[in-house]
């Protein structure tokens, strides 16, 4: 059993989910009107969303980067894709 504190190991398979969740905090935390952590969990849990975070995280880990450089790269992307499907 792992202590609670610890951060969930990134790993291929878990990957996207670590990038949602980010993307989520990330947009949450900028406080737009419509845009509550719940409504942006229900968008960003669309198949189309995970596939585009395990795309992008694919891609970022191809290139060289450490798990959670390409987390954070792959965040950046779909949270820059939320903002121009939402004209935020």
């Amino acid at each position: 059993m792992t202590d609670d504190t610890e951060p969930t190991p990134i790993t291929d398979a878990n990957a996207p989910a670590h990038v949602i969740a980010a993307a989520i905090h990330d947009i949450t935390k900028q406080g737009l009107p419509g845009h509550g952590p719940e409504a942006v969990r229900h968008r960003l849990l669309r198949p189309a969303s995970v596939v585009r975070a395990a795309a992008a995280y694919s891609r970022a880990r191809k290139s060289g980067k450490t798990e959670r450089g390409a987390v954070r790269d792959a965040a950046i992307q779909l949270v820059r894709h939320y903002r121009v499907q939402h004209r935020l």
